[in-house]
């Protein structure tokens, strides 16, 4: 009943998601024109209180706003938010040199993988290829970054088993041979041949110091990565062998980000439930979303990064959305 009521909610969790999504879009009356015009801030504007927040522009958040966007379009087939995604594209595309140098390519992975994710799901919606030549800059860039990272390390903007996971994504979405044999391949490497690919929870790393984020589970995006390059011989099992014991049975208590954390780990949960139909991941991943649901206590599909941070944020609320949609078949 719990699965059953949740997906029939999809619509309405992407319904709320979008509608908070557009209270954090740079548009009238905060500007009518210029270079933040469609630009999505990191949080609400506007909000009251806590002042302090200023409008800020971010590439990625836009991205992952007009992910959310599409997705709510592609699942009820309604013209609602479209003004706001093509704002947002034309945001993008406007500044995309600026975050993607093309003079500089040691820079920019996690804006390319997002570009990505973004595009993917944008042409689900709209069967709309207009977007092409910015996402061969940045599926390039990241297939020829990807396979030099030896050892595989790095976290959040960094993390390079989500960008294979988007990679992997768009070079299906996109037929392209390259980009998916690239994926593969650091997936073998650094995954299916490792004796002890993923850690226990208590050993993730985590966050150190003031200031920076810990938004994503390491091993959430390692299955992932591993999910979006299926088939594999023996994936089930090797799922059930490897993830399966090391997830955790509730809400982790973590010192920063600890909502977008746990929804990356609900995203790889609902994912695996979806790839082996174990039950085993379907009560640890509601365990997830029930206590992130009730975070959301204005039952508005969005969420701050932390439960004491002041101000609702889009990057967390599209990461929510997507944790919500991962137990969801495509439609």
């Amino acid at each position: 009943m719990h699965l059953s009521r949740h997906r029939q909610n999809l619509r309405r969790h992407l319904q709320f998601a979008s509608e908070f999504l557009v209270k954090c879009q740079i548009l009238d009356p905060y500007v009518e024109k210029g270079v933040l015009r469609g630009a999505v801030c990191p949080w609400e504007i506007g909000v009251k209180e806590p002042a302090g927040y200023a409008i800020l522009e971010d590439f990625h958040d836009t991205l992952e706003a007009i992910w959310v966007w599409s997705y709510y379009t592609l699942v009820s087939k309604q013209p609602t938010y479209i003004p706001n995604i093509k704002a947002g594209w034309d945001y993008i595309t406007k500044n995309f040199d600026r975050f993607i140098p093309p003079d500089r390519e040691n820079e920019g992975f996690y804006d390319c993988a997002q570009f990505l994710s973004a595009v993917t799901q944008y042409e689900a919606a709209f069967s709309d290829r207009a977007y092409r030549r910015w996402v061969e800059i940045a599926g390039n860039r990241l297939a020829q970054y990807i396979p030099n990272l030896r050892p595989a390390r790095g976290r959040e903007y960094s993390d390079p088993w989500w960008m294979t996971a988007c990679l992997a994504a768009a070079a299906n979405t996109l037929r392209n041979e390259d980009w998916w044999k690239t994926a593969k391949r650091f997936v073998q490497r650094t995954i299916l041949k490792r004796k002890k690919p993923f850690t226990l929870i208590e050993k993730e790393p985590r966050h150190r110091g003031p200031g920076g984020h810990d938004f994503f589970s390491q091993n959430a995006t390692k299955v992932l990565a591993l999910l979006a390059c299926a088939p594999w011989n023996g994936l089930v099992q090797f799922v059930l062998d490897n993830f399966l014991p090391v997830t955790p049975s509730q809400f982790v208590q973590r010192h920063a980000d600890e909502n977008a954390w746990n929804a990356s780990v609900a995203m790889a949960l609902g994912e695996s439930y979806l790839a082996t139909q174990n039950h085993t991941f379907l009560e640890h991943y509601f365990a997830i979303m029930d206590e992130l649901k009730q975070r959301d206590w204005q039952q508005a599909a969005a969420l701050p990064r932390a439960e004491l941070f002041p101000v609702r944020e889009s990057w967390v609320t599209h990461f929510y959305a997507r944790a919500y949609a991962a137990i969801v078949k495509k439609p």
